[in-house]
């Protein structure tokens, strides 16, 4: 099940509007600015994947990492994750950059003050300047708690919480595995 959410479907038009300048199906890195984004760039994360295992964060507002319960910006995304997650993550981060194809999560994190919420993001494949898809641009909502500023609890970021993972054709087709209610399929 996709999200709903008006931020959503504002994100959604704003990732068509975009220019395919140097892929056929995918924006260039120097089209995700503040200009193309407006408000929406609060919510908006950009990583580059270097290789396996190695996803720098260039940029995850405060907004983003109060959603997320991360603070991962200028780190290695892989460094933060549970380490039985990192592998499944990896062919994760693969299939949305070779395919290329997007994706939508729903992720229950966990605080460390115990309150539990859905962490919903789309993350969708960007192309350099030369037309390489190596960014991944990530747009995410979280239903956290107001009066909880802890973040997520450590070893949280793992596999079983992923209630909600599907992959979305932007034109070069996408995998069908796919997990629904916790539930993997493939």
């Amino acid at each position: 099940m996709v999200a709903d959410d008006d931020g959503f479907k504002e994100f959604l038009a704003c990732w068509d509007k975009l220019p395919r300048r140097t892929h056929p199906f995918l924006p260039s890195k120097a089209d995700i600015n503040p200009v193309t984004f407006g408000a929406l760039i609060q919510n908006t994360g950009l990583a580059e994947y270097q290789g396996k295992m190695n996803m720098h964060v260039f940029f995850y507002p405060t907004a983003l990492e109060q959603q997320s319960g991360l603070k991962i910006t200028g780190q290695n995304y892989y460094d933060l994750i549970d380490e039985d997650f990192k592998i499944p993550l990896n062919r994760f981060h693969r299939h949305i950059l070779e395919t290329p194809c997007g994706a939508f999560i729903a992720d229950v994190v966990t605080t460390r003050s115990g309150s539990s919420y859905l962490y919903e993001t789309y993350q969708y494949p960007v192309a350099d300047e030369n037309g390489h898809v190596r960014y991944l641009l990530v747009y995410g909502l979280g239903r956290r708690p107001y009066e909880d500023t802890t973040g997520r609890q450590l070893g949280n970021h793992v596999a079983s919480n992923i209630k909600e993972m599907l992959y979305i054709d932007l034109g070069a087709g996408a995998p069908t595995e796919r997990i629904e209610d916790f539930r993997f399929y493939n």
